[in-house]
């Protein structure tokens, strides 16, 4: 026998061999029965179920709890770390904003499961920046005065992603990278916007670009982040809820996401020389010196006429064209 796969079966009293087998479980939790799939132990003598480590036990109680959760419409640990990340506050001031207990959001992490009633509150928060504001000029005095600027000061950059669909797309590539510069940034919003012609036949961002020494430019974008100089932005939101992508649909979020697992692979200096490479951004820097200032808006019909003649509608194929672009430098 392989120590290894020994486990100890109580229906043959002895240390066995197993095998581990994916199945649909019912097991009751709380007065109703519940659903879900968990990898289990099996015997190879009597196919009675063995706990296959330590933590056997507890990976299918934590599933259960999750999928019950699920069917009753409960609010996940990671739902609600969300919430603390897109207002920026923590747990105490999380629950005092809710008006629950100041200990009632740490129990949750600790293992407690949120009454429906909680959890429907916690829901809305997460979804509706209005709902979240209101709770909190209501439950104001339970607030520091620090805490109360600090949510103010959140919400205002809330408003400003809601109000901005180029925002909302920057917001979402700061958070899915490692790290992005203002540099790269920029390329990324640009290519992002070209591979959306070629994926889907339409525009991404409505604000216009404009032929930079060092590549394409949002102006606005480059406005908020120029104070990051050649650092990475650490101002990021991450949360997919509510304002955060409201103006982008399904679809252009693919696009986004196909030109960060390729593009954004690539430092920011690389990204700088593959848009030097393109004709949208050369045809505008006709006639300039290459550290001359410029601020010609560059053709958006020049910007779809290459992207879909260079076909960079999936992510084998983008990558095969950052490769012949990098093959010229």
């Amino acid at each position: 026998m392989n120590n290894e796969r020994l486990a100890y079966c109580n229906e043959c009293e002895d240390l066995v061999e197993f095998e581990i087998v994916e199945k649909k479980i019912v097991e009751e939790y709380k007065g109703e029965n519940v659903e879900f799939i968990f990898r289990v132990g099996c015997c190879k003598c009597c196919r009675s179920e063995v706990a296959t480590d330590i933590d056997y036990n507890s990976r299918k109680s934590a599933t259960k709890i999750k999928a019950y959760k699920k069917k009753k419409g409960i609010i996940t640990i990671n739902e609600i770390s969300e919430i603390l990340n897109k207002y920026d506050i923590g747990k105490e001031v999380l629950a005092d904003v809710a008006g629950f207990g100041k200990a009632t959001i740490k129990r949750y992490f600790d293992g407690a499961i949120p009454a429906k009633e909680f959890s429907d509150v916690l829901k809305q928060i997460l979804e509706e920046e209005k709902f979240f504001i209101q709770l909190v000029e209501k439950n104001k005095e339970k607030l520091r005065s620090v805490a109360y600027k600090k949510i103010g000061l959140r919400y205002e950059r809330l408003l400003e992603i809601e109000n901005s669909k180029i925002d909302q797309i920057a917001n979402y590539i700061v958070t899915h990278l490692d790290e992005v510069t203002p540099l790269a940034l920029e390329k990324l919003l640009f290519f992002s916007n070209g591979v959306c012609y070629a994926l889907n036949g339409r525009q991404l961002i409505p604000n216009a670009s404009e032929a930079w020494m060092h590549g394409p430019v949002y102006p606005c974008i480059y406005a908020k982040y120029k104070s990051y100089g050649y650092k990475p932005i650490d101002n990021g939101i991450y949360s997919n809820h509510g304002c955060m992508l409201s103006k982008v649909s399904d679809e252009e979020i693919a696009a986004i996401d196909m030109v960060i697992k390729t593009f954004g692979l690539y430092s920011p200096k690389i990204l700088e020389m593959i848009s030097h490479s393109q004709i949208p951004w050369k045809e505008k820097r006709e006639g300039y010196a290459s550290d001359e200032k410029c601020q010609e808006v560059i053709d958006e019909n020049s910007i779809e006429k290459f992207y879909i003649e260079n076909d960079l509608c999936s992510q084998e194929k983008i990558l095969k064209y950052i490769w012949s672009c990098i093959q010229t430098f």
